[in-house]
């Protein structure tokens, strides 16, 4: 055979298979909008204001309202979840359900987690759009206790953080000066479970030390630091920039927050712009993102 036929020949079935392919993906993308079409109207989760995770998924979606310190502009016909726990349970009661949690979450795995821009929360590239930092913030000078805990927490501490979360500090060795006293720590309900694995191992290593967590929101948090009502604080986002002038804050590790759907839902990847769309009420319906 000539080489002119053989090029005629292979150019044939090149066409043939890039036709091929071409209507297999259609046919997917015909089976997920007839999947979506079924889902119906969008029941938007939001966390409640207050919330460090609903802070910082707000200001980086882009629908904080006038500023850092405004009020974001999230739907008002959106169920409210006042944990991270009733988020999950919500999405995954309800098909048409979307919302937002710690990547950290226990739980999270029974339910669908979104890729963002194209980008998975597995990634460690630095590539996701949604990552933020976990604070403690405290008030003037920290006792020896409270400073024998925060070096534990910065060194040895993130021995603990690498189980779910980024770290912000290599493990190190630490070697307590057994201080003695009592650490009240309010705020973040996405840090509380971490904070109180920390610190259960922290009093195993200083039994003279009793730590106590509460979970509450990042701003309670904050707000009762600065009242004298606890020690510490957790904040799940940035700390505005009054708080900044009143507080002392430290990293304790890094963290992304998750986008999660119903295992029904058949979308596997979503955009900032159509998060911001659908949290503020500009896209209510599933078939409205095809």
């Amino acid at each position: 055979m000539t080489r002119k036929k053989w090029s005629f020949l292979f150019t044939v079935c090149l066409v043939t298979a890039l036709i091929g392919c071409g209507q297999k993906n259609s046919q997917v993308d015909k089976n997920n909008n007839e999947e979506l079409n079924k889902l119906g109207q969008i029941q938007v989760i939001s966390r409640e204001e207050g919330s460090g995770t609903r802070d910082t998924f707000a200001s980086l979606a882009g629908f904080n309202k006038d500023g850092a310190d405004g009020i974001d502009k999230t739907v008002n016909t959106a169920t409210i979840a006042d944990s991270m726990d009733s988020v999950i349970e919500t999405v995954n009661k309800n098909p048409s359900a979307i919302g937002y949690v710690s990547a950290g979450t226990t739980g999270i795995e029974g339910v669908k987690t979104l890729e963002i821009n194209g980008e998975a929360v597995s990634d460690n590239k630095g590539k996701y759009p949604l990552t933020r930092s976990f604070y403690l913030a405290y008030s003037g000078t920290l006792n020896d206790v409270e400073q024998d805990f925060m070096t534990y927490v910065q060194s040895a501490g993130q021995e603990m953080v690498s189980g779910h979360y980024e770290t912000i500090a290599k493990n190190a060795t630490f070697l307590s000066n057994q201080s003695e006293g009592t650490i009240r720590i309010e705020g973040s309900t996405s840090m509380a479970a971490l904070m109180n694995e920390i610190a259960d191992a922290y009093m195993k290593m200083n039994t003279h030390a009793t730590i106590q967590v509460t979970a509450t929101d990042s701003t309670k948090g904050l707000n009762s630091v600065m009242l004298g009502n606890c020690d510490m604080a957790m904040s799940s986002r940035d700390l505005k920039d009054y708080e900044k002038e009143l507080l002392n804050y430290n990293t304790v590790a890094k963290d992304k927050i998750a986008v999660i759907v119903n295992q029904k839902n058949p979308l596997s990847d979503i955009t900032l712009y159509m998060l911001k769309s659908i949290y503020t009420g500009g896209v209510k319906n599933w078939e409205d993102l095809q």
